[in-house]
């Protein structure tokens, strides 16, 4: 009778909190996983979830009938009825509407699962959204896909840099499969550092930072390695006017181990190379500078068994930039790599994951020059040595805990300079090598005391060490979600971020000679306060509208005073100033997530500021960085099944510079003529950031024709960089006018534009 009862009373608690369903979801054709698909419970308020980045789901449900509706953008939609009694494991394998919308998603998630998620201020991006927007040489970015989302801002013209709601370019953390990116560009900041065959998606967090996340003050952008495909050998890549890509997939072992590898590089660098050596016996020859960069990422993926998988990542990329001439040659050369081992593991019955994982990451520049008998080497570098822990438990249907932490060793190579000489007494080195510790610990919780309201909370406790230098701090975490209806919701957040290193760069772009400098003892953290709240609304399932307001305020931001010392220097944190700055705007976001034409339309007003003591005498200045107006829209329109249309149209306020309102004369006399050869002009600038460059706006139009092979995928993509031309500026110089006898009677500002019209044509293949 006992048994019995204890029998009943399980039988009645499993039927209160429900059933677990858990499983994957798969394209029935590759057998590959489909992550940000969205598994819905039809009629069961808040029952939405999208699998994660192995195509996972769970959901809790009660007993009984139960319909799931599993959609991804690109497939048709695939019902399951279920009657449930236990738990269930499902494999749902989705048929790839080919016939529909070919290789077209614009979202990871439905609008469901973002409208009823706590989650704001995140932008996500696919390799499939990637591939369809129009680029600048055509060379496919997904940090430049992001550059089209509100809130985001480039940094200039055709770069890869990113300024986050009024935050520097070394506000945003970059991570692949976890790993910290420290210059993720190319070619100065043309190109990011991630190969479109090596990314599965992308996700940027602006506001309502996860608990696990810190560092940075403005931004996360988390990149996904792609999966390896199970479903046989796969060879695919892309050829472009500067650069061409290669990304091979596929099995070892069926169903145990796979691999994927990408390689990319540019090659003008070879067209240079023959002009120079068919030149080389002219004495009077100006040779042309050689550059290239080239990427590897490879990825390796162990199923040890259906609870635990082990995966290994990499990346290793460099840039190189040579200028010899006849009597000096000079090679700059920069570059990034991360590693990273991840174990991850969940119970049979799903309610417990772990995530163990080791990651190197290292950043170094070098600047080699021999002229006469003197060799000069500068450089800087840093090194990360970390490991991390995460955990995840689901506590029942209304709470789910996580709760981790990581711990890092940083070793810092600090405006590094040897300059070597035949003549020992004439060697000459300088820089600083601090050794750095950082860690955190964090615990949030996902609370749902009803359907209609869904809670967030977290905390993170951050610190460093250095020699005897220590800090900790505090990161409160809070979101929240109020679903007035199941199509229309109310959010809000709050989140504090820590900055333990600095990266104090000296122009609007991160450029590779930006150094990274940690805290110290004097150069204490830099930490942010933002909150922000929203509206999400799903517009009948095909559009999704947002609006969403913040306010952010930072605190001991660090720049450089005026007229620092950057190189030779082995006290760097002499030259810097520490003040405060805040930020504040208005994001409105419409996406149509449906039908043949999709795309986005978004609009950013805004306001940045900063203010220093030791700039301006302390009074607040518009950063390059701050824009009043940033608008974007973006059109994908399938004309038919294998010819897709693709438009985008940016318009945005010009950016804050410094430009000098007048010149005087300084020299050795009392009374100094514009004739005297001793005299020095001297430009004068009333104020940091006085000047406001013109409005930018530029149009990019894209094409996409799929080929029909015998075998595999191929395609041919056409795009055009500023439409119609537009001159827009990229910086400004002056001119000096002089008369008949060249002495100089004014200055003329000139206004240099970077792109004109551009074509590019690339070839993608895949078989």
């Amino acid at each position: 009778m006992k048994i019995l009862l204890i029998l009943l009373l399980a039988w009645s608690s499993a039927q209160a909190q429900g059933w677990r369903v858990s499983g994957n979801v798969l394209d029935a054709v590759s057998k590959e996983p489909l992550p940000g698909a969205s598994v819905t419970a039809v009629g069961q308020a808040g029952a939405v979830v999208a699998t994660d980045a192995r195509g996972v789901f769970t959901l809790r449900l009660p007993a009984g009938p139960t319909t799931l509706q599993v959609r991804y953008l690109g497939y048709f939609t695939r019902e399951l009825t279920l009657s449930l009694r236990r738990d269930e494991t499902l494999t749902v394998l989705v048929v790839p509407a080919d016939n529909l919308l070919p290789e077209v998603t614009v979202r990871a998630g439905s609008n469901g699962e973002r409208v009823q998620s706590t989650q704001v201020g995140v932008e996500k991006i696919d390799r499939k959204t990637a591939l369809q927007i129009p680029v600048v040489f055509g060379e496919i970015d997904v940090i430049k896909v992001l550059q089209l989302k509100p809130g985001v801002k480039s940094t200039g013209e055709g770069t890869s840099g990113i300024s986050v709601r009024g935050g520097s370019t070394d506000q945003n953390l970059f991570q692949y499969d976890g790993t910290t990116v420290y210059n993720p560009s190319h070619l100065f900041g043309f190109f990011s550092t991630f190969n479109i065959d090596a990314v599965q998606d992308v996700s940027l967090y602006k506001a309502g930072f996860p608990a696990e996340y810190s560092g940075r003050l403005s931004s996360v952008v988390a990149v996904t390695s792609r999966n390896p495909s199970d479903s046989g050998l796969h060879v695919g890549g892309g050829i472009g006017l500067i650069a061409s890509r290669l990304n091979v997939s596929g099995p070892l072992f069926k169903d145990k181990l796979r691999f994927n590898l990408a390689a990319r590089r540019t090659y003008a660098d070879v067209f240079t190379e023959l002009i120079n050596r068919r030149n080389n016996d002219n004495p009077d020859r100006n040779p042309i500078p050689r550059y290239f960069f080239y990427d590897l990422n490879g990825r390796v993926d162990w199923t040890v068994s259906p609870q635990s998988r082990v995966f290994l990542s990499g990346y290793y990329g460099r840039d190189r930039f040579s200028f010899p001439t006849n009597t000096f040659s000079s090679t700059f050369d920069w570059g990034n790599t991360a590693l990273s081992l991840h174990w991850e593991w969940h119970s049979k019955n799903g309610r417990l994951r772990s995530h163990t994982s080791g990651h190197y990451a290292g950043y170094d520049y070098r600047l080699l020059s021999d002229f006469d008998r003197f060799t000069f080497n500068v450089g800087s570098g840093i090194r990360d040595f970390q490991l991390k822990q995460r955990f995840g438990w689901r506590l029942g249907p209304v709470h789910a805990l996580q709760f981790g932490g990581e711990l890092t060793r940083s070793r810092f190579d600090i405006s590094r300079v040897n300059i070597s000489s035949v003549q020992p007494d004439e060697n000459i080195n300088s820089g600083e090598k601090p050794r750095v510790w950082e860690g955190g610990a964090f615990v949030s919780d996902e609370w749902s005391p009803t359907p209609q309201l869904k809670f967030s909370l977290g905390l993170r406790l951050s610190g460093f060490s250095q020699d005897s230098v220590a800090r900790l701090a505090l990161e409160p975490r809070l979101a929240v979600r109020y679903a007035l209806r199941p199509n229309l919701s109310l959010k809000a957040s709050y989140s504090r971020m820590v900055q333990y290193r600095h990266l104090v760069v000296s122009s609007g772009a991160s450029l590779p000679t930006d150094i990274w400098y940690p805290s110290t003892g004097r150069i204490l953290p830099e930490y942010s306060d933002q909150v922000s709240a929203a509206l999400h609304w799903d517009l009948g399932g095909k559009f999704l509208l947002t609006d969403e307001v913040y306010y952010k305020r930072l605190y001991r931001v660090v720049d450089f005073r005026t007229g620092a010392q950057l190189f030779a220097n082995s006290r760097l944190e002499d030259e810097f100033v520490t003040g405060n700055g805040s930020a504040y705007g208005n994001e409105i976001y419409l996406e149509k997530t449906a039908g043949r034409l999709r795309g986005w339309v978004g609009y950013t007003l805004a306001w940045t500021w900063r203010e220093f003591a030791g700039i301006d005498n302390g009074k607040r200045f518009f950063p390059r960085y701050d824009r009043r107006h940033d608008f974007s829209a973006v059109l994908l329109y399938q004309l038919r099944p294998r010819l897709s249309l693709s438009a985008t149209w940016v318009y945005n306020t010009g950016n804050a510079v410094s430009l000098a309102t007048g010149r005087y004369l300084t020299g050795d006399n009392a009374y100094v003529k514009i004739n005297d050869l001793s005299a020095q002009i001297v430009p004068e600038y009333p104020r940091r950031n006085n000047y406001r460059m013109p409005a930018y706006h530029r149009l990019d139009l894209g094409v996409v024709y799929k080929f029909r092979p015998r075998r595999g995928e191929r395609d041919l993509t056409v795009s055009v960089t500023n439409a119609y031309n537009r001159l827009n500026p990229y910086l400004i110089t002056y001119q000096t006018q002089s008369d008949a006898e060249g002495r100089p009677t004014g200055f003329r500002a000139r206004a240099v534009t970077l792109f004109p019209i551009l074509p590019s044509v690339t070839y993608n293949f895949r078989f």
